[in-house]
């Protein structure tokens, strides 16, 4: 994809938020096009620190925070790991999914990373390496010529593919997500979007919303 500025969607001195775009990782090694890269050239900070207390899948845009100092990076890193922020995904799904449509419903599963592979799977409560996996999930619409639904996913937990994961589990793939059983997509991107994150100002406390508008 063409190297372009990253947009700032809100800023402090300690850190900022940006939205990603679809096709770009997070991070990268050296001399390979990422998130990160583009954003050392685009701030150009003199002491050119920088960290990711969360990250996106390659595929997926959205609302992503950027630390600016060791100290922003350890607070917002301890947010996370305490669930104490709040992330809402929107999502376009293979199929008509109509639960969830009048009260949203919770879905639960045990799941795993798949030894020497970059993907997940849902397995036994006793099995090992078994995490479980908590999303509130909320039927926005159902799209009955296209044979698709958009969904609104709160993710509890933070598990490896766990969006992707849950939503192909029951017969509705994101769209594009072949790696999940969805219909080959001549596209860089799967309509996956994390479309909102509440978080605290690691400066003073201070809850802050930011959203990032669904670009499908």
């Amino acid at each position: 994809m063409a190297d372009s500025d990253i947009q700032l969607l809100w800023q402090s001195d300690l850190m900022l938020a940006v939205n990603k775009p679809a096709g770009l990782s997070t991070q990268a090694p050296a001399g390979i096009d990422s998130l990160e890269s583009r954003l050392h050239r685009q701030l150009a900070r003199p002491d050119g620190y920088l960290s990711f207390p969360h990250r996106l899948d390659r595929f997926v845009s959205g609302v992503i925070l950027v630390a600016l100092t060791k100290k922003a990076a350890r607070l917002l890193s301890a947010q996370f790991a305490s669930r104490k922020t709040h992330k809402q995904y929107l999502a376009v799904v293979e199929g008509r999914y109509k639960a969830g449509e009048t009260d949203p419903q919770q879905w639960d599963d045990f799941i795993r990373k798949m030894d020497a592979l970059p993907r997940a799977e849902v397995c036994a409560e006793t099995a090992a390496g078994a995490k479980l996996a908590s999303t509130i999930v909320k039927t926005v619409s159902v799209d009955s010529a296209e044979d698709t639904s958009r969904l609104e996913l709160n993710p509890i937990t933070g598990r490896m593919h766990q969006l992707r994961l849950q939503t192909a589990s029951r017969g509705h793939p994101i769209v594009g997500d072949t790696t999940y059983g969805a219909a080959e997509q001549h596209t860089d991107r799967i309509l996956l979007h994390a479309h909102r994150l509440q978080f605290h100002d690691p400066s003073n406390g201070r809850l802050i919303e930011i959203e990032s508008p669904c670009p499908f």
